[in-house]
């Protein structure tokens, strides 16, 4: 934590480490299903030296999918042109795809995700239509009537980030410690899956984050830059004050766990750099740092380009930190396009595209594409039709998968009927999921190793719908 002077050291010290703890609780008791989780995990852990990674890459604001996939056949784009008006693409613009398996007509994707086309075509990206929050399946009947039951706040950017990552309905006088499915993965895998594991399961790339918030499990906050445990650049005394505090035991439970806590984090840091310095550098060519002037994409590429890119750094000393299982958060932000979007959302896209498509060339560099998945996420979908300049708040949405163990080239999932008649549009002009959260994470969850009678306990919504999987996993 380089600063500028003394105090604001150990404030950086004091703000980096906390972000150390926002993976998990360990003050509270884990409930008794976790030991459940860990008894049917240690029947079906994995042997020998087996690698898996699980990428999120979370893009905030909520990314208009509308425009993400869209119908190329004649009677369907027309029904798509007719819902969006003012936000419709060009039927010639699109960038055409030929899905082994999907719907029946023609698709295509939106004009800025040339990379993704290209690894969709080369058969390592699939894409997954309509999915979003459930917490059992709705129909428009039950929807227009008010009569099902939805998740909480569901227009809410808070409250949706909050669900997708956690998947837990919670009430308002719950105490229970909240935790997201990321996390209570690692709480089910960690101990056996990573015996000889020297840092936390859980890496975000992108600060503290309801999904990697475990009940008995850390998650740990990784920079993009240089790593550092304590560093004062102008006054390196005060490196030797907060270490000999941190030394010191506390009478104080909360405290002297407090205490600990931070010098585990210390140490961390510590690790982490000790095995990045002896990485060899990736020769996969990374997003550069913007030009002044450039396009917004190059800056939007640069922000999660270098986020991808430790995440890769880190896969690539895996050994070095015994850990056969990773999980990792990165996010982008900017989805959230009220105003300007058919001037804003090419330039997200554009720079998701290129950051990604650099992520999977590092994963074949490393020799670990079909160890590595990287999954697209977003709080929710938007509007068909436009305010007049943009989109608002939605629901269902189309997303992407990606990595050598991904069905590729295929569209998983219900591509929507845009039709007036249509039973996918509620009557509020809201596109109603047909997949839910809890499917698409169960999918990525068996892959990774959690055993089948353990998934209800990780997703507890699954239990609600027919398919456990999707089918996109090989």
């Amino acid at each position: 934590m380089n600063s500028r002077s003394c105090p604001h050291s150990r404030r950086g010290f004091l703000r980096r480490s906390l972000a150390a703890l926002a993976g998990g609780s360990a003050f509270f008791a884990a409930p008794a299903s976790l030991s459940l989780l860990n008894a049917a995990w240690a029947q079906s852990a994995p042997a020998g030296s087996d690698f898996k990674a699980l990428v999120c890459v979370f893009l905030l604001g909520g990314n208009d999918g509308h425009n993400l996939l869209v119908p190329r056949s004649q009677t369907e784009y027309a029904a798509y042109a007719a819902r969006r008006r003012g936000m419709t693409l060009p039927r010639e613009a699109l960038l055409p795809i030929a899905p082994l398996e999907g719907p029946g007509f023609a698709l295509g994707l939106h004009p800025a995700l040339a990379e993704l086309q290209g690894l969709f075509e080369g058969g390592r990206l699939a894409l997954l239509a309509n999915v979003g929050a459930l917490l059992e399946p709705v129909s428009r009947r039950q929807y227009d009537e008010r009569t099902a039951r939805l998740p909480p706040q569901l227009f809410s950017h808070n409250d949706q980030q909050a669900f997708w990552q956690s998947l837990e309905a919670r009430s308002a006088v719950d105490t229970t410690p909240a935790s997201g499915w990321g996390g209570r993965i690692a709480d089910l895998l960690h101990d056996v899956a990573n015996p000889a594991a020297a840092l936390a399961m859980n890496l975000s790339l992108a600060g503290s984050n309801p999904f990697q918030a475990g009940r008995r499990t850390d998650a740990l906050s990784v920079d993009v830059g240089a790593i550092g445990s304590i560093e004062a650049d102008l006054d390196p005394s005060a490196v030797g004050e907060v270490e000999a505090q941190l030394a010191q035991s506390h009478p104080n439970l909360l405290v002297e766990s407090y205490r600990r806590r931070l010098l585990g984090a210390v140490e961390d840091y510590r690790v982490l750099a000790d095995a990045l310095a002896g990485a060899p550098p990736l020769t996969t060519a990374f997003p550069e740092p913007p030009a002044v002037g450039a396009p917004a994409a190059d800056r939007f590429a640069f922000a999660l380009g270098s986020q991808l890119r430790r995440a890769a750094e880190l896969i690539s000393v895996r050994q070095a930190l015994g850990l056969r299982r990773q999980i990792f958060f990165c996010s982008l932000g900017g989805f959230d396009t009220h105003d300007a979007q058919m001037a804003d959302q090419p330039q997200l896209l554009a720079g998701l595209s290129r950051a990604v498509k650099a992520f999977h060339a590092a994963s074949v560099e490393l020799g670990v594409e079909s160890d590595v998945t990287t999954f697209a996420a977003t709080e929710f979908g938007r509007s068909l039709t436009s305010n007049g300049d943009g989109s608002d708040h939605g629901w269902g949405n189309h997303l992407f998968v990606l990595g050598g163990a991904v069905r590729g080239r295929r569209v998983f999932g219900a591509v929507p009927d845009l039709s007036p008649d249509s039973q996918d549009i509620a009557g509020d002009g809201n596109l109603i999921p047909r997949v839910a959260v809890d499917q698409y994470g169960a999918t990525l969850g068996r892959w990774f190793g959690v055993p089948d009678d353990a998934l209800d306990l990780v997703f507890p919504n699954l239990r609600a719908f027919d398919r456990r999987d999707l089918g996109f996993m090989a």
